[in-house]
């Protein structure tokens, strides 16, 4: 028996094959970027670059995977490899204990088969507008997901589709700046919630959840696999791209699927039901 006992008959080993030969850059490991880390690993994912330089502090036990008393005052990225290599230690990583920077960027994304990209909103402003020219270069997919409330919205971006300067520049149209997100989106979340999202963070406070976190990392490490995993027969649907993104929001009890070219609208696709 091994960890991955009652992963392999959904999966099948054909799907672990392919998993063991992707590698992913993972840049942030934080209340996302931690927990999708280790469902790759529980997953069969076995090679990673992993950048964070983040140290765990009492505001991150809300809903970091890793925060414990026990973890307070340590390394993030010592912390996350250490968990990672008692559930498989044959794991590849490689470290990036600075984190990523424009010095650094190309040399993380070389050669690697996906970048999920969950860097704090607050953060990395120059490593994110390096991003889509990096994206061109390389020809990787990039995945993104961000915690709201009680629920998560996911923006991915294709390598030859939708890049994300364009994505976010028609999102923020018309808006007069502001807000955790852009008004077409926070319409998608409850919206007493999104108000007290909105108070906390005029207080100079980013308000999360642990219901929010479990539901980012469900959706990023998901789409990781729907794109690894395309067209073996083990996925029913293709990955989603921008321009649409997801959004998943518990306390409505609502997933949706929407294209930012078309504000308001769910999409339905042969796959399945879009909007529940």
């Amino acid at each position: 028996m091994d960890f991955l006992d009652r992963t392999r008959p959904i999966l099948e080993e054909s799907g672990l094959a392919i998993l063991r030969q992707k590698e992913v850059a993972l840049a942030g490991l934080g209340g996302v970027g931690g927990g999708v880390f280790l469902a790759l690993v529980r997953c069969g994912v076995t090679r990673f670059r992993l950048a964070e330089k983040g140290i765990f502090d009492p505001p991150d036990m809300n809903r970091q995977a890793a925060a414990f008393g026990t973890t307070m005052d340590r390394p993030k990225l010592d912390v996350y490899m250490e968990l990672a290599r008692s559930i498989n230690p044959g794991l590849k990583m490689v470290p990036y204990p600075d984190g990523i920077n424009a010095g650094n960027l190309n040399e993380f994304l070389d050669g690697v088969h996906a970048y999920v990209a969950v860097i704090d909103a607050e953060k990395g402003e120059e490593v994110k507008r390096m991003t889509p020219a990096m994206q061109e270069r390389h020809h990787i997919p990039v995945f993104t997901c961000g915690a709201v409330g009680f629920g998560a919205i996911m923006v991915n971006f294709a390598p030859d589709g939708m890049k994300g300067d364009e994505f976010w520049t028609i999102a923020r149209k018309g808006d007069s700046g502001g807000g955790l997100l852009p008004s077409v989106m926070q319409r998608d979340f409850c919206k007493p919630v999104m108000e007290r999202v909105e108070q906390g963070l005029s207080a100079d406070v980013v308000p999360t959840t642990a219901i929010g976190g479990l539901a980012a990392n469900i959706l990023l490490a998901g789409e990781v696999l729907a794109y690894f995993l395309a067209d073996t027969g083990l996925m029913e649907r293709a990955p989603v791209f921008a321009p649409e993104y997801v959004v998943l929001d518990i306390m409505t009890q609502r997933l949706t699927v929407a294209d930012i070219n078309r504000p308001g609208q769910g999409i339905a696709r042969s796959t399945g039901r879009r909007n529940i």
